[in-house]
């Protein structure tokens, strides 16, 4: 049905939804360009007006006015938290559109599909705590719609469906218990291998790549934190150290190359993987950190960075305050190295979601 009281002809109904088309790519050009969340979203809504004349028994239409209220759902998450409960109803208006298309037809249905639901999710977690269950619940949905997609390009089906994974390891580890986290590290490790053979060849799937890595990090954090010597205990040592080495080698390859967008990150594993290695396998120590602060194995600019030199002295000021520790123990009962409990407080805050929520308007 359409809301409009009229009904338009073949030739009105052109003419609307070529207007409703300039005013969606001016506000999508305005988010891109300027940021300009405010601005754009007096396009979008005009936009919004004018194809809820259009009739939506069309699912071409349907998904045109389904693409006005995603975009308007991003212009009001971008301007803050006092905008997420309108952003969440503008999620739910295009969720009631995208459902009942015949996704089979068109492969950008199965995507927007998705990307309503996981980015419906990430508001959701971002409202309230409260609200977790419901905004894992909501991933798990985008994964479902993906896990269906067969009309999608395989690709682009993997890479979109690695974000959601990522996405969905972020807000499980963030309840921090067992549970939670054993269905974290298989979301994250789910993600890692859609993308690992392509993330030194695509930045994005770079970003997906170290993102898993960095919540897989932090599930092992919490795993060392609680445990004590064993056979066990070292293997998941070596896990840590291969995802914190892994993860600096992508990064490191990539400033070579000029690109400089993960250093957050980069330093968050410097400090993991420096303290995992203080205090397991303190032998190597001295070669990790050499090897990060290595300019020839990656760029003077990236060596030099705000990231790396802070976390360079955040190392070295804990590893002196453990020395001094160290010093009134008993002999025999120091290890020589960081305290390893410290650990948690490198990867705490965790990090933030891949976005796969790009603006939309149909070609």
């Amino acid at each position: 049905m359409t809301s409009s009281t009229r009904i338009l002809d073949t030739q009105e109904i052109e003419a609307t939804d070529a207007c409703a088309s300039w005013f969606m790519k001016e506000g999508i050009r305005l988010m891109h360009s300027g940021n300009d969340a405010d601005t754009a979203l007096v396009y979008f809504d005009r936009a919004l007006e004018l194809r809820r004349r259009l009739p939506t028994e069309v699912p071409m239409h349907a998904y045109g006015l389904a693409a006005c209220w995603l975009n308007r759902a991003e212009a009001l998450t971008s301007l803050g938290a006092s905008h997420h409960a309108l952003a969440l109803r503008a999620y739910d208006e295009a969720l009631a559109l995208l459902r009942p298309l015949p996704l089979g037809d068109d492969a950008r249905y199965y995507r927007r599909l998705a990307i309503a639901h996981q980015n419906r999710g990430l508001v959701l977690a971002a409202q309230s705590p409260l609200a977790l269950a419901d905004a894992i619940a909501a991933l798990i949905d985008a994964i479902a719609v993906l896990d269906h997609a067969e009309t999608m390009d395989a690709a682009e089906r993997d890479d979109l469906l690695a974000v959601v994974w990522v996405n969905l390891a972020n807000l499980q580890a963030s309840e921090a218990a067992l549970v939670s986290d054993l269905a974290a590290r298989e979301a994250a490790r789910r993600a890692l291998a859609l993308v690992r053979a392509y993330e030194n060849k695509d930045a994005a799937a770079a970003l997906t790549g170290l993102k898993a890595r960095h919540v897989l990090c932090q599930v092992a954090a919490r795993r060392l934190s609680v445990q004590g010597e064993g056979e066990t205990v070292m293997d998941d040592v070596h896990e840590a150290t291969d995802l914190a080495d892994e993860g600096l080698a992508l990064v490191r390859e990539w400033e070579r190359r000029g690109i400089d967008r993960f250093r957050n990150l980069a330093s968050d594993l410097f400090r993991f993987g420096a303290r995992v290695y203080a205090y397991y396998q303190p032998h190597f120590l001295d070669e990790f950190i050499s090897e990060q602060l290595d300019p020839q194995q990656s760029a003077h600019a990236f060596v030099q960075s705000r990231e790396m030199q802070g976390s360079a002295r955040e190392i070295g000021l804990l590893a002196l305050a453990d020395t001094v520790e160290d010093s009134r123990t008993e002999p025999g009962n120091s290890k020589g190295s960081l305290n390893f409990p410290r650990m948690r407080s490198a990867l705490a805050a965790g990090s933030s979601q891949c976005n796969s929520s790009d603006h939309v308007e149909r070609p």
